[in-house]
């Protein structure tokens, strides 16, 4: 069985249309590869997200996200101009 690592690979705001604001925390599966001469590397599985308090987020088709345990949408907010 491949060994798996998740680390941490992004944060940044999100923006619920009611003004509240969430940090979403992006993280991204690494499977180690093993090939009959041994370990071979890290390689990307996929990526997962979750609110900075541990929530789960479900990131939808648009861009966009669904905190799963209000329902409630959010989209990463803009960042600011120089």
């Amino acid at each position: 069985m491949p060994l798996r690592q998740e680390m941490e690979t992004a944060r940044f705001e999100a923006r619920a249309e009611d003004g509240t604001v969430h940090v979403v925390v992006e993280f991204t599966v690494f499977i180690q590869m093993v090939t009959f001469r041994g370990p071979a590397g890290w390689v990307p599985e996929g990526k997962a997200h979750r609110l900075e308090t541990g929530g789960a987020v479900e990131a939808l088709a648009d861009g966009s996200f669904r905190i799963s345990a209000t329902d409630l949408a959010i989209r990463r907010s803009e960042s600011p101009g120089p």
